[in-house]
């Protein structure tokens, strides 16, 4: 039996928001396990970096700055690109070669700043997280916490149908397709009924269908479709390891525009579209909340079980965790707590529905 996990999966995973990264701003970034620095030129790229000058060890963090194009050391003044190459010293003189600081793969899309983690740190990105329209929809709103857990636990709800009635109360629960996996790429399908109190009709239940999608174990994001109410919301996941079994988690949500207030209720149709575009989206970005957060004490003390006892009810579990297998390549043998023997990850996913 496996109790454990390997603390950083390889992916894409979400290190700021791009309305937290201003030009010219350094920021520290603890992220697997390593202290980076993230920035943003002056010209607007957002880069990452290992946070130590290879000059002589400073942290670019701590005192350092954006001179155009370069992130300037506090020490001694070295410039280094975005590639993490000096490009000048504080003297005036020839850079040292072996001036290079790591760089991390950078992709900016859909509201976020992501960067890249392989185990092999040469290794290129071989999978991109897609270009999102949100042509007609709602501004993100966003938040974050830091937590006990892992990326592979927080993206295993999206296939765990079973836990949707039973932590957060949701009825008639159903399984609209087949799980889908491509690659990198997961998608579910379900649909359930909820009580409507976040739209302001307190009582009313009403049926939502969801499609969720996921892009490795740091990028997910679920649309849900009430067609009763004409309602279509984005629902996003980002688990981003920091240290350990620490991750930072964050949340973000956007609403597709409602042309007319009547599609929610023929009595609201004097009212005018923008204003409930601002009004509804502020109370369903409080009821998603509300829903994440009841899942913080499960994900902070739980233990890993692999394989599960799987039941008929629990969604497609197994299916999931053979499909997580590709995200820890190259791993060392890990102990197992229960019987002392070496396995190897790749061995211990076995097929369980």
């Amino acid at each position: 039996m496996q109790d454990s996990l390997y603390p950083y999966p390889e992916g894409w995973y979400v290190v700021s928001f791009s309305d937290e990264l201003k030009a010219g701003q350094v920021k520290p970034l603890k992220f697997m396990g390593q202290e980076l620095v993230l920035y943003r030129t002056q010209s607007g790229k957002a880069a990452v970096l290992d946070a130590y000058c290879p000059h002589m060890g400073a942290h670019f963090a701590h005192g350092g700055d954006v001179d155009g194009e370069a992130i300037r050391c506090p020490f001694h003044s070295f410039k280094f690109d975005t590639d993490g190459v000096c490009v000048a010293t504080g003297y005036g003189t020839k850079a040292p070669p072996r001036a290079k600081a790591r760089s991390w793969p950078v992709q900016e899309k859909n509201g976020q700043v992501l960067a890249y983690h392989h185990p092999e740190k040469a290794a290129a990105a071989e999978w991109q997280v897609p270009d999102i329209d949100s042509e007609g929809w709602t501004p993100l709103q966003h938040i974050g916490w830091e937590m006990k857990s892992h990326p592979q636990e927080t993206t295993e709800n999206s296939v765990d149908i079973g836990h949707l009635s039973i932590v957060h109360g949701y009825d008639n629960v159903e399984e609209r397709a087949d799980l889908i996996t491509e690659g990198p790429f997961l998608k579910v399908q379900y649909a359930m009924d909820r009580v409507a109190d976040f739209v302001g009709l307190p009582g009313k239940h009403i049926r939502a269908e969801f499609v969720a999608q996921a892009y490795g174990l740091g990028y997910s994001f679920v649309e849900a479709n009430i067609p009763s109410l004409g309602l279509t919301t984005r629902h996003f996941v980002f688990p981003t390891p920091i240290e350990g079994d620490k991750i930072k988690l964050s949340i973000a949500m956007s609403m597709k525009k409602l042309k007319s207030a009547r599609e929610i209720h023929p009595l609201l149709f004097f009212v005018p579209a923008a204003l409930l575009n601002g009004i509804i989206p502020f109370f369903a970005f409080k009821a998603y909340i509300n829903d994440v957060s009841q899942d913080f004490k499960i994900w902070e003390n739980k233990k890993y079980i692999h394989p599960p006892a799987l039941a008929k009810g629990d969604g497609p579990v197994g299916k999931y965790r053979q499909w997580v297998r590709q995200f820890y390549p190259n791993q060392q043998p890990i102990v197992s707590a229960q019987s002392g023997n070496k396995q190897q990850l790749s061995e211990s996913f076995v097929e369980t529905e």
